[in-house]
Order: structure tokens, then C-alpha cells, then sequence
């Protein structure tokens, strides 16, 4: 009976940057997006809103943009690591976020609608589901640039 070869391992560094830098651009989407739309509205109606109006509006958009990315970027992240370890399909995580954020948001809006938790779930799955695939997305073009123009990858030596 022959031993069969370790499988080897890939680097976990690249996978962290990547997610940092996946966090960077969803953070940054998250705040400049409402702010820019925000003032654009403010030129349009010609209202300020008060001086203390942008202040606030600025650091909630900013407090929302943490929150956000650190539950999108921590979400994404898990199920990187769960599927280097174990086979788990690709519709899995989407699911698994689903059903968490709509059981998270069922305590706070239990005296509203019935519909509103699972559309904030759907919410928050289709936010994950975008940021998830452009991870994947990345993480995948060099890897097929690398097939396509035939660059061989020699791992160094030490």
C-alpha cells in the first residue's frame, strides 16, 4: 500500500489580504455611496438640514458602514476557511447567512410584519452573496490569466 501524497497547503496570507482589502472597498462603498447621495439631495432641495444634520448623518453612515463590513467581511472570511478544510457547497454559506440574519432580525422586529425579517435576511444574504463573489472573483482571475497565457507558478524553494 503506497502512502498517498500530502496535499499541500496553500498560504493563508493571500487569502487574508484579500479579505482585507475586499473590506476596504465594501467599507468604503458603504460610506461614500450614502453620504455623496445625501449631499447631492441636499444641493437638489436646497436644505442643509440644519447644522448639526451632516455631523450626525456622517457618523451613523459610518457606524452602519463598520457594522456592515465587519458582519460581511467575518461572514465571507468563516466560509472561506470552512471550505479549505471541508467540502461545503457553494450554496451552503448563502443559506446558513439567510437564515441567521433572519433569525437575528425576528427578536427586534417581532411586532411588525411577518415579511420583514425574512426580507431583511434577503437583504443581507444578497449583500453577502455580492461581496462573497467578488472575493471569489479575485481570487479566481489570476489563477485563469495564469492557464490562459500558460505561466507556470514555482512555489520557492526553502
Amino acid at each position: 500500500m503506497r502512502a498517498q501524497p500530502q496535499k499541500e497547503r496553500r498560504p493563508l496570507l493571500p487569502l487574508f489580504l484579500l479579505h482585507f482589502a475586499a473590506a476596504g472597498v465594501c467599507l468604503t462603498f458603504f460610506t461614500v455611496v450614502p453620504i455623496v447621495g445625501c449631499l447631492i439631495l441636499m444641493a437638489i432641495g436646497n436644505d442643509p438640514g440644519g447644522p448639526m444634520f451632516l455631523p450626525i448623518f456622517v457618523l451613523g453612515v459610518l457606524l452602519f458602514a463598520v457594522v456592515t463590513t465587519g458582519i460581511l467581511a467575518g461572514a465571507a472570511l468563516l466560509s472561506d476557511l470552512l471550505r479549505r478544510h471541508y467540502r461545503v457547497p457553494v450554496w451552503l454559506p448563502p443559506i446558513v447567512v439567510f437564515l441567521l440574519a433572519t433569525g437575528i432580525t425576528w427578536f427586534p422586529f417581532s411586532g411588525a410584519h411577518p415579511a420583514v425579517p425574512p426580507i431583511a435576511g434577503g437583504i443581507v444574504t444578497l449583500a453577502f452573496i455580492i461581496h462573497w463573489a467578488a472575493i471569489s472573483t479575485v481570487w479566481f482571475l489570476p489563477r485563469l490569466m495564469f492557464r490562459l497565457f500558460r505561466v507556470e507558478y514555482a512555489p520557492p524553494q526553502g
